[in-house]
């Protein structure tokens, strides 16, 4: 069994999201992905983010009928901070395996800052998507030998832009998938207005 867990804010889910996902299942020849909404990330405030059951609902809705892909509410009945290491544990028990930890190149730059990253590192394996354009995943790798870089290709898409596109009333078409746009849209308006 070969399993992997995408973790994120996904305030909202767009299509670089589903992308890596489905490369990323194909790179690393995974059996499943399991995709964690964060409920309440320890590095942000979670008022800054669209309430966990809309964010989970959207991700339900994109990745419906994909095989081998499972959204998880994991973090939300857990409850309390979201810390990976726990949403790692968690899958590595009900699985019996050590995870692939799916990884931006952002975060992988500050990872030590991460909540006993170093135990994390041992618990799965960490496979770093590009997330600039000047790669520095040298830097990443020299710190943490175990990471692999997986060659897909750079989707300059983030939640970041599609919020700001919203809230300044421009389209978000081919950003976000077709089947949320309007909610999406609708939501961040309301939010932002």
């Amino acid at each position: 069994m070969r399993l992997g867990i995408f973790g994120g804010a996904f305030n909202p889910v767009h299509n670089a999201h589903v992308i890596i996902a489905i490369l990323s299942m194909e790179y690393l020849d995974l059996d499943k992905l399991v995709i964690v909404p964060t409920f309440d990330p320890p590095h942000r405030d979670p008022g800054e983010l669209a309430p966990f059951d809309l964010r989970y609902g959207w991700l339900r809705e994109v990745f419906e009928g994909m095989e081998g892909i499972e959204i998880s509410d994991y973090e939300k009945v857990k409850g309390g901070k979201s810390y990976s290491i726990e949403t790692v544990e968690h899958f590595s028990r009900v699985y019996n395996v050590k995870p692939f930890f799916l990884i931006g190149e952002d975060s992988a730059v500050s990872f030590d800052r991460w909540y006993r990253y170093e135990d994390l590192m041992e618990m799965a394996n960490f496979a770093v998507y590009p997330r600039f354009k000047e790669s520095r995943f040298d830097e990443i790798k020299k710190r943490f030998p175990g990471f692999i870089l997986m060659d897909l290709p750079l989707i300059e898409i983030s939640s970041t832009t599609v919020r700001e596109r919203i809230r300044s009333g421009k389209s978000v078409r081919g950003m976000v998938p077709s089947v949320i746009e309007e909610e999406v849209s609708s939501y961040f308006r309301r939010a932002e207005g």
